[in-house]
């Protein structure tokens, strides 16, 4: 009734307006419902075939986990409670996650790929898989057999399916995101025929507009929650945006608090608040100045990754939004938990160089055995210096040479981490000295390394098992010797000490595979070990005591010595320098050794200059000095021809080293080089006492010749 009479009132111009206006309020419903429901259904197919994709990639992944394992198993089945855990976990999420996929997947091929995938796991790689692991400890060659012969075939054509699974879920996911663009545009034009109907008509426009404002905002909600990564914005005032992915939460603790980008890098950040503010004035020109930063350089001064709860470590990406007129309009962030992903790298490169290390030794075992020995005497004595903190010079300068010759000697045999460990103590040496506190926590954990990888190589190699053994079984050595001393046989005295010496390129045998490392890891330089043909044998217990020379002389012709490839083809010279290395047996028994490369020489006026600046020559003495005094400077402690501290030499303890050992062994050794030719040094020693004259004097007991490997350092 009441609205009877308001209609009565009604002017014509309002019946008009009312007869217009009522038609197109219903065509702009109608319009705005279809859209709706377009948007709905968009964000729910592009959510469910994101999902899709995800899982046919997690199950990839998972499968890849499971063959890790199984390859890790096979490698060392001491493993099983290391890597069992992992692979049934990875197991029971794969089964899990295929379940899933069957109900979810509306693609009948991926729906049959599933199938075949479930069948193949259930009735071929799981009863495999078994198999193997119950083979692997009654006989583990039969084990890598059936493994590598049954189930690597089995596994590749699985992991194809799986791979291909992935690709069906990838186009699942692409059809929906170009459907969702289909039904867009038909939302788009359907709002385009409202907007042109609906002219003059502010209401009904705005109606529309903000309907579409929030469908677009339930959209974007849609897929920010099904993102697995963290997702944030921000503008060039540095607010950060309201709209974030659900998992930034979950990644990054307490973040959905954060309002502004200055906020979220003091919270989890040590940087400070002023590099925010360098950052946002760089990336918007704020002082308008025709100074420009790119992208990635600016945002450098941004935190890259975070710590979270001390454990996991988060990595940030930083990516840019421009607008319509192709200026930066924000700044996407995206968040990442790199902890596992990290933890796998550094597994895997820790268990290369594991794999590399047994291969190393197994190929040298007594080369080994001999550097344990001499290594644990270098381990000693350096934490006897390290632990009296090293107050006289003498005592400092003996630690610096050791520390030298244990990085140059654990290199050989693949301690490549160690190795990198013991270059850090000696730089934090020179900076700090040897009462520093860092510097003796630093070097427990050295020596808990230590203990730890050689404990391992003893337990996968048994090498308890190889100890009394040289050539001849022992008991067959002991008979012999015991008859050549009773006899008095010098003859078979003699022969028995030759049985135990070798060619001199078995015994350098750990420096040519320590060579092709660094000219792996070298691209300027290549060189390679020659031997003169006519040198004599030498034995393990000969070579022990001098390879701390020879591994400072052999990284000193590397470095110093042997020029880079363009220099040697500038100089007529072959790219690939040559260590040349000779040993002769006089008739005293001394050992003569020569060893000479093909490089450039020694400068002597460049040590000589070293030598003033260091105080220890006269400018006098260095104007009158011969070239063979300047030279004979490589043996002066502390100094050295390089500028540069390298992972190989540069300090100066090098061939100073070189010459007190063998002075301390009642030896000599010269220099002699010539600039463009090369450097030769040549060095005598007297014989090692034979193990039967020192049975003789009852010096000895041959049941020990081999050193226990587990020895303790300290």
């Amino acid at each position: 009734m009441v609205f009877a009479q308001r209609r009565k009132r009604l002017s014509l111009a309002q019946k008009f307006y009312l007869t217009l206006v009522m038609p197109l309020v219903v065509v702009s419903g109608v319009v705005t419902w279809i859209t709706f429901r377009g948007l709905e259904s968009n964000a729910a197919d592009l959510a469910e075939a994101l999902r899709v994709q995800g899982k046919s990639n997690s199950v990839l992944s998972l499968r890849l986990t499971q063959d890790d394992a199984s390859k890790a198993l096979l490698i060392d089945p001491s493993q099983l409670e290391v890597y069992s855990g992992r692979k049934i976990a990875a197991y029971d999420e794969h089964k899990k996650l295929l379940a899933e996929l069957k109900d979810e997947a509306s693609s009948p091929e991926m729906r049959h790929l599933i199938a075949d995938l479930t069948k193949i796991d259930e009735t071929t790689l799981r009863p495999l898989d078994t198999q193997i692991l119950e083979l692997l400890f009654e006989n583990a060659d039969k084990a890598r057999i059936l493994y590598f012969s049954e189930y690597e075939p089995q596994r590749l054509e699985y992991e194809k399916k799986v791979r291909e699974l992935a690709r069906l879920g990838a186009e699942h996911a692409e059809a929906a995101r170009l459907e969702m663009a289909s039904r867009n545009l038909r939302s788009l034009l359907l709002i385009s025929l409202a907007l042109a109907l609906g002219i003059g008509i502010v209401g009904t426009t705005i109606t529309i507009l903000s309907r579409q404002i929030e469908l677009s905002y339930e959209n974007t909600k849609s897929l920010l929650a099904v993102l697995s990564e963290g997702l944030y914005f921000f503008d060039r005032n540095g607010t950060v945006a309201p709209e974030r992915s659900q998992a930034l939460a979950k990644i990054i603790p307490g973040s959905g608090d954060v309002r502004t980008l200055q906020e979220f890098v003091t919270k989890y950040s040590s940087i400070s608040e002023d590099n925010v503010k360098t950052c946002l004035k760089l990336l918007w020109n704020v002082d308008g100045d025709d100074f420009m930063s790119d992208f990635d350089s600016t945002t450098s001064f941004l935190p890259k990754s975070l710590t979270i709860d001390g454990t996991r470590i988060i990595q940030l990406e930083y990516r840019p939004l421009n607008g319509k007129d192709g200026q930066l309009e924000k700044v996407v962030v995206v968040a990442n938990d790199a902890t596992e992903k990290l933890k796998n790298e550094r597994e895997a490169v820790v268990q290369a160089e594991r794999v590399r290390k047994i291969s190393r030794v197994a190929a040298s075992l007594d080369s080994y055995l001999s550097f344990f020995d001499e290594a644990i005497g270098l381990f000693r004595r350096a934490d006897n210096l390290i632990a009296t903190k090293a107050t006289k010079p003498a005592d400092l300068g003996q630690l610096r040479r050791d520390l030298h010759t244990l990085k140059g000697s654990i290199g050989t045999f693949e301690f490549a981490s160690l190795a990198h460990e013991i270059h850090e103590l000696e730089t934090l040496l020179d900076e700090e000295g040897p009462s520093s506190a860092r510097l003796a926590t630093n070097w427990e954990l050295i020596k808990d390394q230590w203990k730890f990888e050689t404990s391992d190589l003893e337990a996968v190699l048994r090498l308890k098992e190889s100890q009394g053994k040289v050539t001849l079984t022992k008991d067959k050595y002991d008979t012999l010797t015991a008859h050549a001393l009773a006899t008095r046989n010098d003859v078979l005295t003699t022969m028995l000490e030759n049985c135990l010496r070798v060619g001199v390129k078995d015994v350098f045998a750990k420096y040519e595979a320590y060579l092709e490392k660094l000219n792996d890891r070298r691209d300027t330089k290549q060189v390679r070990l020659a031997y003169v043909a006519d040198s004599c044998e030498i034995s393990h217990a000969e070579m022990q005591r001098l390879d701390p020379a020879f591994v400072h002389i052999v990284r000193n012709c590397l470095d110093h010595g042997i020029e880079d490839k363009d220099v040697r083809r500038e100089a007529h010279k072959s790219i690939t320098g040559t260590i040349q290395i000779a040993c002769y047996r006089k008739k005293d028994d001394w050992l003569h050794f020569v060893i000479k490369d093909d490089g450039q020489g020694v400068n002597g006026d460049k040590l000589a200059q070293k030598a003033v600046q260091g105080g220890l020559w006269t400018a006098d003495k260095a104007a009158t000095a011969s070239y063979q005094e300047k030279i004979e400077l490589v043996f002066v402690p502390n100094l050295s021809s390089k500028d540069e501290v390298s992972d190989i030499s540069g300090r100066g303890v090098g061939m100073d080293a070189v010459k007190t050992l063998v002075e301390e062994l009642g030896g000599k050794i010269s220099i002699y080089s010539q600039q463009g030719q090369g450097t030769q040094f040549v060095f005598d020693v007297p014989p090692v006492e034979t193990a039967a004259a020192s049975a003789l004097d009852g010096k000895i007991n041959l049941t020990a010749t081999a050193p226990a490997v587990t020895q303790a350092i300290v």
